[in-house]
């Protein structure tokens, strides 16, 4: 097929615009598939389909961090030593900034403490979503118990290095907060979308189903970001619906 020929006597490609339209067109339907996905995960978190999940989710995710929090304030806080004279303000200050940074890692340490109990959670809840959703559809399968262990820390081990390295930022005004969001959106989204993915394709098909739609994603997993506690429910329902919604359908 012969190109035609611009006013200037350039090659005119007519595939190009409607490549282009083609792939805003997926972008736009995927980032519509993701609010729609997000929206059906937190119907699920607040009805009966995935409720009592959801309560044994926050108690443990809130437990392990008060836990966390609670034995740096007993055990490593001590260890700063009272001063006397005029150097006591110098230990008073390294004490109370000593309490802060625990307050602050305890936070950080919420992501990645949710993030272990998703790889743990995130098959009993897929599987309920798609046997209540997609109950035409054929299930994915069942990670066993030791994989389950080994993708919650697989998720949660970066994450929590990660959350660390950051941990200075946390402290600059105006970026600290967004990053700490766009970074764990960012590792929810993509460790989120390839446990529901791994239920029904091999790794290299969910990396590719991944890329193909990653704003979709990232728009999960910032969601989820915001609410820490139930993370590991929500991403397991929303990215069951969207996986459901990216993947071929067969004919």
């Amino acid at each position: 097929m012969r190109r035609g020929m611009g006013a200037r006597g350039q090659a005119v490609n007519p595939r190009a615009p409607e490549g282009r339209t083609s792939k805003r067109v997926h972008h736009m339907s995927s980032v519509s598939a993701a609010f729609r996905a997000v929206s059906g995960g937190m119907s699920d978190i607040f009805s009966s389909r995935l409720r009592w999940h959801a309560l044994i989710c926050v108690i443990l995710a809130f437990a392990a961090t008060i836990g966390a929090a609670w034995a740096a304030f007993t055990y490593l806080l001590p260890l700063i030593p009272e001063g006397a004279g005029a150097l006591r303000w110098v230990f008073e200050a390294a004490q109370l900034l000593g309490g802060a940074a625990i307050l602050v890692i305890a936070v950080l340490l919420a992501p990645a403490i949710s993030m272990f109990l998703g790889g743990l959670l995130f098959d009993v809840a897929a599987e309920r979503v798609e046997s209540k959703v997609f109950p035409g559809q054929p299930k994915g399968r069942m990670v066993p118990l030791y994989e389950g262990i080994w993708n919650g820390l697989r998720i949660a081990i970066p994450a929590l290095l990660l959350n660390l390295i950051s941990l200075p930022l946390f402290f600059v005004p105006g970026i600290g907060f967004a990053w700490f969001l766009a970074l764990n959106g960012y590792l929810m989204g993509r460790e989120y979308s390839s446990l529901a993915a791994l239920r029904a394709m091999n790794w290299r098909d969910a990396r590719t189903l991944r890329k193909r739609a990653p704003f979709a994603v990232f728009i999960v997993g910032l969601i989820c970001s915001i609410v820490p506690f139930v993370a590991p429910l929500l991403g397991a329902a929303a990215m069951t619906r969207l996986v459901k919604a990216l993947s071929p359908q067969p004919a």
